[in-house]
């Protein structure tokens, strides 16, 4: 039988030529396949994609910054895809044709949003890509990959712009530190000189507060001698009194006795008295004398001791006066700039005013707006509703009614076609009936009849279907808003709604005149089927009438052309005005009232900052103006120690005169005090000498008038002595208590000379580190290489580096293993189709010998697309790495396809065949040719396993592209496996079609037979 197997096919020529083309079917089925998808990836320059730059250009730390241009310039750059530069209209209008696979847009804020990196609240750079899926969704992929390419590139190029800033600010931070290095160091330089300054003040300090004690000291006991003095000087002044009342007496006894000697001895008796009196007083007066010199001795001491003092505090002062003008700039520049920052602030507090009016105005319109948007948002909801219907009977709605249109032209066109059916079939019948009874009078009565019907049914039919044309424009034009159009439409659909009426009521008039006709011919097959068709054109005509008198009704009933118009006006506008108004989490009532909260704050925080301010700019013009009065006081100190110091030595000499004029004053009156006594003591010689003092009167007359004039002397030299120790006596306190206030100064100065001279070396010390950690921060910084490789580095730290473990050259090397498979299955799948699979070569043959010739005729047929599939793609350009392991993997899965594909062919014939199919899914689904199974539908993993083409995939893969080690080996032996158990099987079947007579019988033997029209009573083809 396998001899005769071979010979039928080879004396067949149609069989002979369909088993070498079915050879080339799993060749022809790869090659026009995977050269249709060979590499995509690599043509994607020419996906067409829009790209829409709305940007606009700002400036960004005094540099124009234009972000969405050198995009579109790196773009023009890029051939990744077909980047096509266009207008926001015509990128639109081509992804609604079609001509654009995307559409990517760079929003007019896109610069902008990139210069607010370091702001407190940065905006992210946003650009969208809009896509149309239903194109192309694989080209959808490919856009959304470039996209998220374009938005890396972008990340970085902003990166590299922000680092590159970053690095200026970083110099220039640099450069500033250098420079504060260098200050700190003049800064290190002046507070040594500070420091030594400070030495010399602290010394001079020490030495005035040194002698501003002493003073203390010393004028307590000047103004004890003072004192003492101002006490002598006014005793010697009453004893002086005392002597020149003396000394009148005298000049008048000497008068007396001048002018007679009666009055001599009265003028002696009066002298004597006159020498007792001075006798008595000079001990006063000496004692008077003694005391003035004592006085003026302290007196000469304690100036001594002042004037010393004063040349002291004259040192300090000049010290203190030279650090009073720095003291005095220092407060005069602070002033100057508190004054300028509280002017600025006024300024601010100024115009919050006018910015707290602006906001409370633009909330109280954002709240009419509001309202007013809410109550035309009402008023849409009602024309919508109008549209839509609010599912009652009386409003349907203008949607509702053409639903309801559509459905009445649709039943409408359903009975036309099913009227122009039957009238056929009725016209068919009547013909029969015509030759078999030739009955000219009914027969022509009845053709008539059918024809008129047959006529009218096609004038229904056409007008319904015209109806339904003419329905569906309109509902198109009512979705587009489209008003002046549907009333048009409308109209026309009224006038082809009452066309398709009137030739529906023909057509139930015709047949209603056939049945009466059909009543009278002779009852016959025909006759009967003709009155069961005209019965049926009947009920279609009923449907037909039916239909357009809904149409009808909804016609007259629905104003669209004023609803719709209506619609059009404002609905949906205002309905999307409404949402962006007064819609979300943020209305614009609620952001204006925020607005307005936060400028309240802001101005509460410029309230408070500029009362600040005025009194801190108040303290310091007070203390400005206090800093002249310091300074003129110093000042004042420094002239008035002057003074002191150029009147020292006078003072020091005026009191030497006074204790030399007292020492010889207090000698004087020692001597004048011995004279006296001597005077009195001489008394009676002087009573016994009166006559030669008469004789001599004269003489003693002279000398009275003599000693009278300096009496007189005396008595205005101790006026003034008194007069001026008590002027000195009343200046002591005052000056007591200004050596003690400049004493007590002084010692507060010397007290705080140490912390002073702490502070000033902490001072140095700070100003020398922070001179050398500047210098130190600023050769860092400079040392740096902050260059644009460095800003690429922040940009794009990291870099992808991809190393395969197995190479594959484009898609169309991925999916070969996919696709070959495939195609070696749909070639047993028509090899078994195509070729008369139980046809038996030698009638009386064994089943063994059926088995054996088939399986040698498809053992044959599989080899041959086994190897010639792999080796004209291979030809084709395929690459192979393992030539030898693809001949075998290919070979193997077209064996185990073949008599799998037999063994259900053999089975159950065209069921079987179908099975085949259902098989030939699972395992496009199944295998996991195209994506990882991991990500594929739990079911398919579960049949993954059992599905030969999952194993001949793995082999192929090894086999082209190498990375499956050991998938050849496994390969082989499951599709060995397969092909067993596809022969195992083949073979008891065989066994059981002979043992039930179906050697040789298939439904595939007279394929014309299955075409024919079925038998309703013997239910067999005809």
């Amino acid at each position: 039988m396998i001899k005769g197997e071979w010979n039928y096919i080879r004396h067949n020529r149609l069989i002979l030529i369909s088993v070498l083309a079915i050879m080339f079917i799993p060749f022809l089925y790869c090659i026009f396949f995977l050269k249709s998808v060979w590499d995509p990836y690599g043509e994607t320059g020419k996906l067409p994609v829009a790209v829409v730059n709305q940007d606009q250009a700002v400036t960004y730390q005094g540099q124009k910054l234009n972000v969405g241009d050198q995009t579109i310039t790196n773009l023009k750059k890029n051939h990744q895809l077909g980047w096509r530069f266009v207008s926001a209209k015509t990128a639109a209008d081509g992804l609604k044709h079609h001509k654009y696979y995307t559409v990517i847009t760079i929003p007019k804020n896109f610069s902008a949003n990139a210069a607010t990196a370091l702001d407190k609240h940065p905006k992210k750079m946003t650009f969208t890509y809009k896509t149309n899926g239903s194109a192309n969704y694989i080209a959808q992929v490919m856009s959304e990959v470039g996209s998220d390419k374009l938005n890396s590139e972008i990340r970085a190029k902003v990166t590299k712009a922000y680092a590159q800033a970053t690095f200026k600010q970083i110099y220039a931070v640099g450069k500033g530190m250098n420079k504060a290095a260098k200050g700190s160091a003049q800064l290190k330089d002046g507070t040594v000189t500070l420091t030594d300054g400070l030495n010399t003040y602290t010394t001079g300090v020490h030495k005035l507060n040194n002698g501003l004690q002493q003073m203390k000291t010393s004028v307590t006991p000047l103004a004890t001698g003072i004192q003492k003095l101002s006490t002598g000087s006014a005793t010697l002044q009453g004893g002086l009194a005392k002597y020149t009342a003396g000394v009148d007496q005298y000049a008048t006894g000497v008068d007396t006795y001048t002018s007679g000697v009666g009055q001599y001895i009265n003028g002696v008796n009066t002298y004597t008295n006159g020498v007792s009196q001075l006798s008595a007083g000079m001990p006063k007066l000496t004692a008077g004398a003694s005391k003035l010199a004592s006085g003026s001795a302290n007196l000469k001491t304690g100036s001594y001791q002042y004037v010393d003092g004063v040349y002291q505090l004259n040192s300090g002062v000049k010290t203190l006066n030279s650090g009073a003008s720095d003291l005095a700039n220092g407060v005069s520049a602070l002033a100057s700039g508190s004054s300028s920052l509280n002017s600025g602030l006024s300024t601010l507090k100024g115009n919050s005013g006018a910015l707290t009016a602006g906001v409370n105005s633009l909330a109280t319109n954002a709240q009419q707006l509001s309202d007013g948007v809410k109550r035309l948002g009402n008023a849409a909801d009602e024309i919508l509703v109008d549209v839509n219907g609010n599912g009652t009977e009386s409003n349907p709605g203008i949607s509702t009614s053409l639903n309801s249109l559509a459905k009445g032209l649709q039943q409408i066109s359903s009975g036309a076609t099913q009227a122009s059916d039957l009238a056929k079939k009725a016209s068919q019948l009547a013909q029969e009936e015509n030759e078999a009874n030739q009955s000219s009078n009914t027969t022509s009565s009845n053709t008539t009849a059918s024809g008129s019907s047959d006529s009218n049914v096609t004038a229904a039919q056409s007008a319904a279907t015209a109806a339904s044309s003419t329905a569906a424009a309109l509902k198109s034009a009512a979705k587009a808003d489209n008003s002046s159009e549907v009333a048009a439409l409308a109209d026309k659909l009224a006038t082809e709604t009452a066309t398709a009426k009137s030739s529906a009521d023909s057509i139930s008039s015709t047949n209603d005149a056939n049945n009466t006709t059909t009543t009278t011919v002779t009852t016959t097959k025909a006759s009967a089927e003709l009155v069961a068709l005209t019965a049926k054109v009947s009920q279609a005509n009923l449907t037909v009438s039916q239909g357009l008198t809904t149409v009808l009704t909804e016609l007259n009933s629905m104003d669209a052309s004023t609803t719709i118009s209506g619609l059009t006006a404002f609905a949906n506008a205002v309905k999307q005005l409404d949402t962006q108004v007064n819609g979300g989490q943020t209305t614009l009532v609620s952001g204006v009232n925020t607005l307005a909260e936060g400028v309240g704050s802001y101005t509460s925080g410029v309230q408070k900052a500029f009362e600040g301010s005025t009194t801190l700019n108040n303290g310091l013009v007070t203390l400005d103006k206090k800093v002249p009065t310091l300074t003129g006081g110093v000042t004042k100190i420094l002239d008035g120690s002057a003074k002191l110091v150029t009147k020292g030595k006078s003072l020091k000499s005026g009191a030497k005169k006074i204790s030399n004029g007292a020492s010889a004053l207090n000698s004087g009156l020692q001597t004048a005090a011995t004279g006296v006594n001597k005077l009195n003591a001489n008394t009676p010689k002087l009573t016994a000498a009166g006559a030669k003092l008469n004789a001599n009167t004269p003489k003693l007359t002279a000398a009275g008038n003599k000693l009278m004039s300096s009496s007189n002397q005396l008595n205005q030299g101790a006026a003034q002595l008194s007069s001026g120790l008590t002027t000195l006596n009343s200046k002591v306190p005052t000056l007591t208590s200004g050596v003690n206030q400049l004493a007590a100064g002084s010692q507060q100065l010397d007290d705080n000379s140490a912390k002073l001279m702490a502070g000033a070396n902490k001072l140095q010390k700070g100003n020398g580190t922070l001179a050398k950690s500047l210098k130190s921060g600023a050769d860092e910084i400079s040392a740096q290489p902050l260059t644009s490789k460095t800003a690429d580095m922040f940009a794009a730290p990291t870099n992808l580096k991809h190393e395969s473990y197995s190479y594959v050259p484009n898609y169309g090397h991925a999916l070969a293993p996919y696709v070959l498979s495939v195609a070696l299955y749909v070639g047993a799948l028509v090899f078994n189709f195509a070729f008369p699979i139980r046809k038996v070569s030698m009638a009386g043959g064994s089943a063994t010998g059926w088995y054996l010739s088939k399986v040698s005729i498809g053992a044959a047929e599989a080899l041959a697309m086994g190897l010639i599939e792999p080796a004209l793609m291979m030809l084709g350009g395929l690459s192979v790495d393992h030539p030898g392991s693809m001949f075998l993997v290919s070979v193997m899965f077209a064996e185990a396809s073949m008599f799998i594909v037999m063994f259900l062919s053999m089975l159950l014939d065209n069921p079987g065949r179908f099975i085949a199919m259902v098989l030939l899914m699972l395992q496009l689904g199944g295998s996991g040719g195209t994506f990882p199974m991991e990500v594929t539908n739990h079911f398919y993993n579960v049949v993954h396993p059992f599905l030969p083409m999952t194993y001949s995939i793995l082999g192929f893969r090894q086999a082209i592209t190498s990375g499956m080690s050991g998938m050849v080996g496994q390969a082989f032996w499951m599709l060995l496996l397969f092909m067993v158990i596809g022969l195992a099987l083949l073979w008891p079947t065989m066994i059981w079609l002979q043992k039930k007579h179906l050697m040789g019988l298939s439904q595939l033997d007279d394929n014309q037979k299955l075409q024919a029209v079925e038998d309703p009573e013997s239910n067999s083809h005809s």
